[in-house]
């Protein structure tokens, strides 16, 4: 120890002068000051194992305490992981800045590392990715409330530069016993697994992790890779459902729905792959391929005269986003020759309501095209007659919930809604079609409120374009 109080380390050697000579023998000592270096070293150590933003342990580090967590449960006893992902960080960091993310990631694993014991492990895997690896744990009560606490912690606001943000965490959750066979790779993984179902299911949320969760998370991870493939390998296809005036029930047009003929796992509901591509920003290039699909399809039969009837195609949220979408429409009728008025281009209620002015402005360039344009699945979001009335709609399709409610206990309800919702389309000049007719009686009462068309099992099931319109 020096005179003020520091350690040091010293190296010291020594060497007889003469190793022949006789005992005792005169000795030289030499020594050097490695106080620094080891220095270095533990800084070095320290960096090789923690995380350079936040001073959490590392990915390496939460593995090798996780092994280390593994080994010393006992059979009774449970070690547990938690997998936790910042909701919607990105928007703070493309917003404000990739400096005031840094402050938020530090403050986030601080909250964390403030919440857990001291023997838990607390890391940052990357990016905006925690780990808490918590050993013997008694049961999956004592897991809940350290995740609600954890978020708790996480939900307060956060004040970076005089703006107050908040934040919330979707968290994956896998529990282990001492003699689980799975390595500490596989427990991170399948809490990966676990926090990406969270995230699908409404994000600022848990789940827990089981088998039959992974392997429906990696089918739906299969079948995104392989939806890439889709249209150039001609697996897509486009069925046709009847859309029929109720005055004289005959078909006047009817609407293009993808499908997915897969090499292996056959025909894959719509409803199962259509959220993948919207997730994955795959529903611009399999939507585009309908379009053209379809338009061309309609075109033909029309050239052969064996066809008048109109088409209305689907746009997902994520497609109105898209700055090609209109001149995609454009190039889809012209390569075509589908005349633009035949085509009826459909927009939820919920996609329209997500940004009204940016969505009026995109249905005003379509409308400049000369094609229809109709709300989707109305009755469903929360759009107002106001915000109805700035849109260029031709067209308002009642959603199938309220059709199905004519034959519950609801009916008088159910009747209720339909006739406001069609008096107010017409006052504004609009069609009404009423989805989901599966009866004569749905029809019949359907037609005496009013409706001007309807399509539903009733009238026929979607179906390839050879069964739709004949050879």
């Amino acid at each position: 120890m020096t005179v003020d109080g520091r350690w040091v380390w010293l190296s010291l050697s020594c060497r007889a002068l003469d190793p022949h000579g006789t005992t005792p023998h005169a000795v030289v000592v030499s020594f050097s000051d490695i106080t620094e270096r080891r220095a270095i070293g533990r800084r070095l150590a320290h960096d090789a194992t923690h995380d350079s933003l936040t001073g959490l342990a590392n990915r390496s580090l939460v593995l090798r305490g996780l092994a280390s967590a593994l080994r010393g449960t006992g059979p009774e006893g449970m070690t547990c992981v938690l997998f936790i992902d910042l909701d919607k960080f990105k928007v703070i960091n493309d917003s404000l800045g990739h400096g005031v993310g840094d402050r938020v990631l530090r403050i986030v694993g601080d909250r964390l590392r403030r919440r857990v014991r001291e023997r838990d492990v607390v890391g940052r895997l990357g990016g905006d990715e925690f780990a808490v690896v918590t050993p013997d744990v008694p049961h999956c009560g004592q897991i809940r409330s350290l995740v609600d606490s954890l978020r708790r912690a996480l939900t307060e606001p956060i004040t970076v530069e005089g703006r107050r943000l908040r934040v919330d965490a979707s968290i994956g959750i896998v529990t282990a016993t001492g003699d689980d066979g799975r390595c500490p790779e596989d427990l991170l993984r399948d809490a990966d697994v676990a926090m990406y179902q969270a995230k699908t299911r409404g994000r600022g949320r848990y789940e827990f992790f089981d088998v039959e969760l992974r392997e429906r998370v990696q089918r739906q991870l299969r079948l995104e890779q392989d939806l890439r493939d889709a249209v150039p390998q001609d697996q897509l296809w486009v069925a046709y459902q009847p859309i029929v005036d109720l005055r004289t029930y005959r078909r006047v047009a009817v609407e293009g729905l993808l499908r997915w003929q897969h090499p292996v796992h056959g025909l894959v509901s719509p409803g199962e792959f259509i959220p993948l591509a919207e997730e994955s920003d795959l529903i611009n290039l399999i939507g585009g391929h309908m379009l053209r699909t379809a338009t061309g399809e309609l075109a033909r039969r029309r050239l052969r005269g064996a066809s008048r009837t109109r088409l209305a195609v689907n746009l997902s949220a994520r497609q109105l986003d898209d700055e090609s979408l209109v001149a995609a429409v454009d190039d889809a009728l012209r390569t075509t020759g589908l005349p633009p008025g035949e085509l009826c281009l459909e927009v939820t209620e919920s996609a329209l309501m997500r940004e009204p002015s940016a969505a009026a402005e995109v249905l005003t360039a379509l409308r400049g095209l000369g094609v229809r344009l109709a709300i989707d699945d109305f009755g469903t979001g929360y759009s107002s007659l106001a915000q109805l009335w700035k849109l260029p709609l031709d067209t308002l399709k009642i959603d199938r919930s309220f059709v199905a409610g004519l034959d519950g206990p609801a009916e008088s309800d159910a009747e209720a809604i339909i006739t406001g919702i069609v008096r107010m389309a017409h006052s504004m000049g609009l069609t009404v079609v009423a989805e989901g007719a599966e009866n004569d009686r749905q029809v019949r009462v359907l037609r005496d409120l009013g409706c001007d068309r309807a399509q539903g099992f009733h009238f026929g099931r979607p179906a390839p374009a050879d069964e739709a319109f004949g050879p």
